[in-house]
C-alpha cells in the first residue's frame, strides 16, 4: 500500500472587505450640484444687477450660467427664489461688516458712524451691487424685514443701543422701532451711493450717522 503524499495545508486568505465606493459617488454629486448652483447665482446676480428681478427670466440666468434648464428648476423652481438667496447672503456680508466695526465702540457717533461706514464699503466692494440695489430697491424694502438676517442685525443694534445710551426705561416695542429707524435710514443711505458712485462714502457715513444719533438721543430723552 503506497502511501499519497499529503497536500500541503493552505491557511486561508483573510477576507478583506473592499470599502464602498458610494461616497465617492456622492461627494461627486455633491461637488456637481454645488458648481451648478455657484453658476446659477453668478449668473442670476448679473442678471438682476443689470436689468432687475422684473425684467428677469429664467431663461436669461440660464443663458448665462451654461446649465441645462432642467437643473435650474431642480435647485430653485423660481427666479425670486434665487433673488431671495442672493439678497440674504448680500445681507449676511453687510450684517457682519457692521456688527464688527461696532462691537468695541463706546461713543453713540462713532458707533453708528463706523458700522455704517463700514456696511457701505462692503456692499461697494461687491461688483454690480449698486446697480442690483437701484435696479431691485423696491423688493428689497418688502423683504428686508421679513428675513432672519435682518431681525439678527436689529437685536445686535438693541444690544449696543442700550450699552452706549442711557434707555432703561425703553419699552420693548419703542427700542425695536428705535433699531428699526437706524436700519431704514442706513439703507436709505446705501440707496443714496447706489444712485450716486462717486459720493463720498466716509461723509456720507457721518452724515446718516449724525441725523440717527440725533433722533436716538431725543428718543431717549423723551422716555426719562
Amino acid at each position: 500500500m503506497t502511501d499519497h503524499p499529503q497536500k500541503p495545508v493552505t491557511k486561508a486568505k483573510p477576507t478583506t472587505t473592499r470599502p464602498k465606493k458610494s461616497y465617492r459617488a456622492s461627494q461627486k454629486r455633491e461637488m456637481t450640484r454645488a458648481f451648478k448652483q455657484d453658476a446659477f447665482e453668478s449668473a442670476a446676480w448679473k442678471v438682476f444687477s443689470s436689468i432687475g428681478l422684473d425684467a428677469a427670466t429664467v431663461r436669461d440666468i440660464v443663458a448665462l450660467s451654461n446649465v441645462s434648464p432642467g437643473s435650474f428648476y431642480n435647485y430653485y423652481k423660481t427666479k425670486e427664489t434665487i433673488f431671495d438667496i442672493i439678497l440674504v447672503k448680500v445681507a449676511q456680508r453687510v450684517r457682519d461688516a457692521a456688527r464688527l466695526a461696532r462691537s468695541e465702540e463706546n461713543n453713540l457717533d462713532t458707533m453708528l458712524q463706523k458700522s455704517q461706514y463700514a456696511a457701505f464699503r462692503e456692499l461697494l466692494s461687491i461688483h454690480g451691487a449698486p446697480h442690483f440695489l437701484e435696479l431691485n430697491q423696491h423688493h428689497i424694502r418688502a423683504k428686508l424685514f421679513n428675513m432672519s438676517e435682518t431681525r439678527e442685525m436689529l437685536d445686535d443694534l438693541k444690544q449696543n443701543l442700550l450699552r452706549v445710551v442711557p434707555m432703561k426705561n425703553t419699552s420693548p416695542e419703542r427700542m425695536d422701532f428705535i433699531a428699526a429707524a437706524v436700519l431704514t435710514t442706513a439703507l436709505e443711505g446705501l440707496l443714496y451711493i447706489a444712485r450716486n458712485p462717486l459720493v463720498d462714502i466716509d461723509q456720507t457715513s457721518r452724515l446718516t450717522a449724525g441725523m440717527t444719533a440725533a433722533g436716538i438721543r431725543a428718543a431717549a430723552a423723551a422716555c426719562g
